[in-house]
């Protein structure tokens, strides 16, 4: 009994709940110090475009200043490739054990290179994604700091920081958590429920304590939905949730396409001279027209307040479409989140204003329609469906408006399934997995492994375990010399597992099931069932 006792506590409330706490602790306070920096910057890069706007011959200026902060980006590129692009797909990629990184390093280059990024009024977000990424790397720091012979907590860890900083940058605790199970991982575990929960909990603590105390506010948006779709006015959903859907297909499409192009012409090319014409560019367009650049969140913030005319709109959707996948693409560091519910925005303000131009809707709905763009598209786009209404719900004033908001959401989604396309994130992942796989070779291996004595699995249920990338568990015996499958229930000591697995870096995986399952040797003659060549990474 005190054995299972100590094993409990070692393997369960440790790792979910005091260390996910100090993690969620360590986020609340970073994002908190990365927020007030990052608007102040926000800030200046908006009074140096109002000076370039009204006095043109400021704007080489502003074309200079681009071009320098494009060269300490590209430097910061190249030590440490990982800071590149949306914070969250790559957040993702390491909490799945997709790819690996230095975490200190990490952070250090995503704070620095984020506020190079919204200095110039590149078109990213401004907090949730750094925020994210940053929380990803402290909960690695944390475990890799304080918890070095508990290896296995370690993706437990960066998943709560991951979710704390995405609650700490949104001021939505609810979403954040269904953001690292249904986004994050792509499933539902007590275990990631646990640890997520006790890290957004004592984020969100910091945070409030720590916004109080400054006199600023603590969620992304406020506003109010005042009215409420009638029943009879439920269609309106429907052409919303369509053009979300068909044009979340077209940005993925887009996106892929000019990827491989981009990577095609310019796979040689040193990052300063990928990056400096999209900072440029982006300097020029700024200097003109300010809404076509910056985090989006203002534009948001715009289009609830007051109606935009439906052809700006569309120029606005067009011209931040193209510089937000290029940012994305050469390496510029910010989020997607928010240019995403932007695109959502512009889609429900273009979609409300041709309704109310022919008669079948009252202006009074204008906002909820943008409300309803912003989800539906960020269900379409990131194909995260329960995680985009929840943040409705619990962010964008739509408690009072379920019904069309999943209405949107579900024909938004269909399409995109319907169509096959693929999630942003998914795509922007693809890069940072074939990147540091370039030129490996992937191993293919079935083995069977013994669960040894107060090992992480044990008391586990398979699904509540993280092993390591593309691993199964394909079946589990009670011992070698019984065939017979274990019939259900927690894995126990010397419980033996037949897993099936591919991997370009046999030994981390190796380490990876080691601090699982404890350690031993795995790829001996007498339990490698075959180790195939399957491909070459070229990308």
């Amino acid at each position: 009994m005190e054995k299972n006792v100590k094993h409990h506590f070692q393997n369960i409330i440790f790792p979910c709940v005091v260390f996910s706490g100090i993690t969620g602790i360590l986020t609340g306070l970073l994002v908190f110090a990365f927020r007030v920096v990052s608007e102040k910057v926000i800030e200046w890069s908006h009074h140096l475009y109002e000076l370039a706007g009204s006095n043109p011959a400021f704007i080489p200026l502003m074309v200079g200043i681009a071009v320098v902060a494009a060269l300490l980006v590209s430097l910061s590129l190249i030590y440490s490739p990982h800071s590149r692009g949306g914070g969250i797909p790559t957040a993702v990629a390491l909490m799945r054990g997709l790819i690996t990184f230095s975490w200190l390093r990490n952070l250090i280059f995503v704070f620095t290179s984020a506020l190079l990024s919204y200095l110039c009024g590149i078109p990213l977000g401004n907090d949730e994604g750094p925020a994210v990424q940053m929380g990803t790397a402290i909960g690695s720091g944390t475990c890799r700091l304080f918890a070095k012979k508990h290896r296995a907590w370690e993706r437990y860890l960066m998943t709560s920081g991951a979710t704390a900083g995405f609650a700490t940058a949104t001021g939505a605790p609810v979403t954040a958590v269904l953001f690292g199970l249904e986004e994050g991982h792509r499933r539902f575990s007590p275990l990631l429920i646990m640890s997520s929960a006790s890290s957004v909990l004592c984020g969100m603590g910091v945070l409030e304590v720590l916004c109080n105390f400054a006199g600023i506010r603590s969620a992304l948006f406020h506003f109010t939905v005042s009215t409420s779709l009638p029943l009879s006015d439920l269609w309106i959903a429907l052409p919303v949730g369509l053009l979300c859907g068909g044009f979340a297909y077209l940005l993925g499409l887009f996106t892929h396409h000019l990827r491989h192009l981009l990577h095609k012409t310019l796979k040689n090319v040193h990052p300063f001279f990928k990056v400096a014409p999209v900072f440029a560019v982006v300097a020029i367009i700024g200097c003109l027209y300010y809404e076509a650049i910056g985090t989006g969140h203002h534009l948001i913030e715009t289009l609830l307040a007051h109606r935009l005319a439906w052809y700006s709109a569309l120029a606005l959707l067009a011209i931040r479409s193209v510089l937000v996948v290029l940012s994305n693409d050469v390496g510029a560091t910010g989020g997607l989140f928010t240019p995403i519910l932007s695109f959502g925005a512009l889609i429900g303000s273009v979609t409300a204003e041709a309704m109310i131009a022919l008669g079948v809707m009252q202006e009074t709905h204008f906002m909820l329609i943008v409300v309803i763009g912003m989800t539906s598209f960020f269900a379409a786009a990131v194909r995260t469906p329960l995680t985009a209404i929840v943040f409705s719900i619990e962010l964008l004033s739509g408690f009072g408006n379920i019904l069309p908001i999943l209405l949107a959401v579900v024909v938004s989604y269909v399409m995109v399934e319907v169509l096959q396309a693929a999630s942003i994130n998914e795509i922007a992942m693809e890069r940072d997995i074939h990147r540091e796989n370039r030129g490996k070779v992937r191993h293919s291996y079935d083995i069977s492994v013994d669960v040894m004595p107060g090992s992480f699995a044990v008391g586990k249920e398979p699904r509540d375990i993280l092993w390591p990338a593309s691993c199964v568990v394909l079946s589990m015996n009670i011992d070698p010399t019984n065939e017979r499958n274990y019939g259900g229930g927690p894995i126990r000591e010397h419980n033996i597992l037949r897993l099936n697995f591919s991997t370009y870096d046999p030994e981390r995986t190796e380490r990876e099931l080691c601090a699982i399952l404890g350690d031993q040797v795995l790829y001996d003659d007498d339990v490698i069932r075959h180790d195939i060549f399957i491909d070459k990474v070229e990308y």
